[in-house]
This record gives structure tokens, sequence and C-alpha cells, in this order.
């Protein structure tokens, strides 16, 4: 699959048939509440490299390496600033249930708060040209946060095996001649953006590059398994080096970033912030910086982390749904579901799960769910049993979820809930919470489904 960029973009995009690796987004988010990982101390993805831990008696460390697939730590000891061994001499892999944080996650240095966010969308090629094409066209006249937007596909998101970790302050760890992630970036990125890089930094003339770097920090964390989502997409913010004006106008803190770290065309997640006054959890900057960086939001039920675990399980793959970079900065891996709505609300491009009445035209020559509709009405013997459907509704099994959907012949509408005869509707008793029918015409209420 290509990387998607703003110049590549098909508009409008050719329909997009059911995937098998898609899953329904009603499914997922009303399907009974999935059981949670238990959770005794703590997790792989809570742990990365940099974080002060505790370990055996109590002995205090920095995580030196982290190898979160496979659960393997290397804590380096503060009293020696050595790498902790065995009596052998062997380097101790620490399991993250053989670790504590010497301080919380989510609190650096004096308990203070984390202070960044970041997200990494994850979804169809249909979803992502949707938000490159509301995002625009790159601004190659001025430095801009972000720069362009990129979508990688994830079977593609790994690096060579020549690829250095992840160092924040290497100008390069990725080898071209390897590395699968490096060689799309590079196809991706407007040529555009190398000229006004270079024309921000003069002083790094032919050492300013195209870098996997926060991405390639989250991608460490994801684990393998991110390449296994054939039919999906990581989308990636393209940032610029800092202009020499502004790395002088910046504080003393920040200059250093601003002069050798951040210096290439980098590929960061798809949106970062920090959290401002008022924010009571990075949760709320991370919508905020969606919004914000990419002109995007996603609905609250899409973030809940129970649906985020059933989309993982549904498509098969283990990936965590947040990890940490240190004590003060919290990501997000935020997967769409393929069938999620799409609108325009408050100049935000907003994703939510489908409406129950929700149209959906046919699609691949005519087909749902890979059969014709007469097809499908000679096969409704399947469903015998069943409470029977008002007129000219069928019912439709899908090929991703496996999940049965209803499909009106006449109107060419689908819906997860059950349709309705004429004149009823559903109604919550205010006293007892239970739901009943009621149809106003006839002034007739019923527990039971309606069936005429």
């Amino acid at each position: 699959a290509p990387v998607l960029a703003t110049r590549r973009s098909r508009w409008p995009p050719p329909p997009l048939v059911e995937r098998n690796a898609a899953s329904t987004a009603r499914a997922m988010v009303e399907a009974e509440p999935f059981a949670k990982r238990p959770r005794h101390g703590l997790q792989p993805e809570d742990l990365v490299v940099g974080l002060a831990v505790r370990y055996g008696d109590g002995q205090e460390g920095i995580i030196s390496d982290a190898f979160a697939p496979l659960n393997q730590f290397w804590v380096r000891a503060r009293t020696t600033g050595e790498v902790v061994r065995d009596e052998f001499g062997e380097i101790v892999a620490f399991g993250a249930e053989e670790l504590q944080l010497a301080s919380a996650p989510g609190q650096g240095l004096g308990g203070q708060a984390p202070s960044v966010a970041r997200v990494l969308v994850i979804g169809t090629e249909l979803q992502m040209l949707k938000i490159i094409e509301h995002f625009g066209p790159p601004d190659i006249s001025e430095r801009r946060e972000p720069q362009m937007l990129l979508a990688l596909p994830c079977a593609s998101c790994s690096c060579g095996p020549t690829c250095e970790r992840f160092d924040a302050a290497c100008r390069q760890p990725c080898d071209s001649s390897s590395c699968p992630l490096l060689r799309l970036a590079c196809q991706g990125v407007e040529p555009g953006m190398h000229v006004l890089a270079r024309a921000l930094r003069p002083d790094l003339e032919g050492q300013i590059g195209v870098r996997p770097y926060h991405l390639k920090q989250a991608l460490e964390q994801l684990g393998p398994d991110i390449t296994r989502l054939q039919d999906f997409y990581c989308l990636s913010a393209v940032t610029l080096p800092y202009g020499i004006q502004s790395i002088e106008r910046a504080s003393r803190a920040k200059r250093h970033l601003m002069q050798e770290i951040r210096c290439q065309i980098d590929l960061g997640v798809t949106a970062e912030a920090e959290s401002i006054e008022g924010e009571a959890s990075l949760d709320i900057t991370a919508r905020r910086a969606l919004g914000e960086a990419c002109g995007i939001s996603v609905s609250d039920k899409i973030w809940h982390e129970d649906v985020q675990l059933r989309l993982r399980r549904a498509l098969g793959v283990d990936l965590p749904v947040r990890y940490w970079d240190g004590p003060g900065t919290k990501g997000f891996v935020l997967i769409l579901p393929s069938d999620l709505a799409s609108s325009m609300e408050g100049g935000l491009l907003t994703f939510a799960e489908p409406s129950s009445r929700l149209a959906a035209q046919p699609s691949d020559g005519g087909l749902i769910a890979g059969k014709t509709v007469a097809e499908w009405q000679r096969e409704q013997r399947q469903f015998e049993g069943q409470p029977k459907l008002p007129a000219d509704w069928i019912r439709v099994r899908s090929r991703s979820s496996n999940d049965v959907y209803y499909y009106n012949t006449r109107t060419q509408k689908s819906t997860y809930d059950f349709p309705l005869p004429e004149g009823w509707t559903k109604q919550v008793s205010k006293t007892t919470g239970k739901t009943y029918y009621f149809n106003a015409k006839r002034k007739q209420s019923s527990y039971e489904l309606p069936t005429e």
C-alpha cells in the first residue's frame, strides 16, 4: 500500500468494500463489556527508557533499555551507575511485574502532573484520505505545527535490522538501505519541505533529512503486531526544524532542544500538546491536541479503554492502549473502527459511531456483505426462530465482524437496531428504567418487540 499524503489524495475516494480485517464500530461500542486483562502492578507499556524504578529489596535505578513487547527491561542502578547484573555477571532482564515506579505514572519530579499528551491515530485508507483532505496541502512558505500529515501503511511501519533504537538526540537512527519506515517517509514528504527546512536552518546545509522521530518511538512501544494491521494506516504529523530567529527568542531551557534536537524533518505521532490550566487529565489534553493540530475529533465512546481493547481483540492484535515517555509524557494509541460516520461539527472533522438509521448504499457492484439482495433473501431461513421483521426488511451477516444487522431492500438503509413496524417507537420507562415500545396511533404499549 502507498503512503498517503495530500498530493497523493484521490477525492472523492473509491468505494471502500467490506474488509476482513475491519471491525464494526457499533459492535465494538455496544457489545458486552470486554473483560480487561488483570492488572497486577505495572504493565510493560507503562515502562520506558529513563523512568525511575525500584527493584529487588527497594533499590532504585533508571530503566536503561526497554523491550516492552518481550516484557524485558534493563535497569541502571542509581548508586553505581551500572546496569544491574546477577551473580554470574549477566545483565538482569527484569519483567514489569518485578519493578515499581519510584514515582507514580503521571508524576514528575516533586510530584508535578505530567505536561504532554501524544496521540497516534490508526485508521483505514478512507479515513486517512478524509483527514488529509480536511487538513489541506502542506504550507511550504513558513514553519507550522504540523507542516503536513502522512498516512503510512501499518504493514510497513517497522525498522530494518541495522536501524538503531529510538534516541531523541540521534539525528538519524534509521538506515535508509534497510528501513521500510524511512523509505516510505522519504517518498511521502513533499520536496518543498526540504527547501523550507534548509531555509530555516542554513547552518545545517547538507545535514537535514527525514527522520522517523516520535513515530518511531511509539512504534517501538507498540511492538511487531502493528504490522499485522494490513488494511490500516498510522497517521503521522511532519514537523520542520525551528528557524534561527525562533531559537534565539526561546527560553534558555528550550533553546538546546530547538537547536540541537529538533533539527530534522521529523515524523511524529498524529498530535501532541502540553496540558493547560483547567485540564483535569492528559486524556482531555490529547483530545484537544487532535483538534488543534489536525482539525479532527473522535467521539467519547471510541476513546474508552474497553472499546479500544475490544477493537484489538477483534483485529487479532496485541497493542497497548497507552504508553509513557518518561514520567511526564503520556501517549495514546487510538484505533478508529472501520465504519465510523464522519461529519463536520464546529469546523472539526468528527468521527462517531454510526447512527442506527445510517444509510448504507450497496458497494462492490451492488453487493451487500459480499452477496446480492436476492441471495440474502433466499438465505433468510438461517435466521428462523428470530422475531419477525417488518415488510421490506431482511437480516444480513457482516463478513468482517460476523454480527447480524438489518437491511431495507426498498430504502437501502441499514441499522443494528431492530426495525420497528410503522407507528411504533422505542421508549424507556422513567420509573423502572426498562425499555418498552409505544404506538401513539393505537394507544398501545408493549415490553415485547412489536412485529406488526
